[in-house]
């Protein structure tokens, strides 16, 4: 793969490439995850305005070259070189160098026609040891997060693929791998945004997808991990890694009739 360093074409193959190589130790690295059609993404602008927001968050000085324009042809850059030219997730990081200049990376990963068939987690589990919070900061895609490094580690120790991430107020956020759906027989309910969800344009598109399917209500709220002993099916969707049905937490097994509508609608999406 080649990735674009800073507007700068770079071939892992020929050096060894951290992200960390520019960045300050005590540097977060913001990441928004595009999806493109070809050298196309249908929601470009909305991630462009979420990149330039998050790095206002981060008290960031924003050049005036960083314009939608100057993105997009880094990124359709990055693409061509990469041969990336149908189904593609584009990774695209900012983050400050050792004199706290700007910089960007831009990483792009061809997706297989299939990307979002069901897959399966046999087993999830509610990781407790330590919290995601809940505040405004916490919606914003940044590395490295220690929570998720611990967590990573705990399904590692305990043979889990996956495990669910909880706020300081016991409410689910997401799952390690991805955004959470759980089923209540008609009803399908999902961590509202001020759980510190990730405020993400895939899932806002997602969700309005969702809302689509019929026989179905939708809502945003507050859940807690009662709530996924409770419920008849779980989902967890990824733009990254794709759709996965979880069959097992703790003795509760789960159904899988609504996901199939949601592979539907994700294969629609892209």
């Amino acid at each position: 793969m080649i990735l674009n360093n800073n507007g700068s074409l770079i071939s892992l193959e020929q050096i060894n490439f951290s992200f960390s190589d520019s960045l300050l130790s005590s540097s977060a690295l913001i990441e928004e995850r595009m999806l493109f059609s070809g050298l196309e993404c249908a929601t470009f602008e909305e991630h462009y305005f979420s990149i330039m927001a998050s790095m206002r968050i981060f008290r960031r000085s924003i050049p005036m070259g960083y314009t939608p324009e100057f993105f997009l042809e880094e990124i359709q850059k990055t693409l061509k070189v990469n041969a990336a030219l149908s189904k593609t997730l584009v990774c695209f990081y900012s983050g400050i160098d050792a004199l706290t200049h700007p910089v960007f990376y831009i990483t792009v990963k061809p997706l297989k026609p299939d990307h979002f068939r069901v897959q399966i987690v046999e087993e999830i589990d509610v990781f407790k040891d330590f919290f995601w919070h809940s505040d405004y900061l916490s919606g914003i895609r940044v590395k490295p997060l220690p929570v998720q490094v611990v967590a990573d580690a705990y399904c590692t120790d305990h043979a889990y693929t996956d495990c669910v991430l909880i706020n300081e107020r016991k409410e689910i956020v997401m799952s390690l791998n991805g955004f959470v759906f759980l089923r209540f027989g008609n009803t399908i309910k999902t961590p509202a945004e001020n759980s510190g969800v990730y405020r993400d344009v895939f899932r806002t598109r997602l969700i309005e997808q969702i809302k689509t399917i019929d026989s179905f209500d939708f809502e945003q709220c507050a859940l807690n991990p009662f709530d996924v002993q409770r419920a008849d099916e779980f989902v967890v969707v990824s733009l990254e890694q794709g759709l996965f049905a979880v069959n097992n937490y703790r003795k509760t097994t789960y159904q899988k009739e609504w996901i199939y509508a949601v592979e539907q609608r994700l294969n629609e999406l892209i």
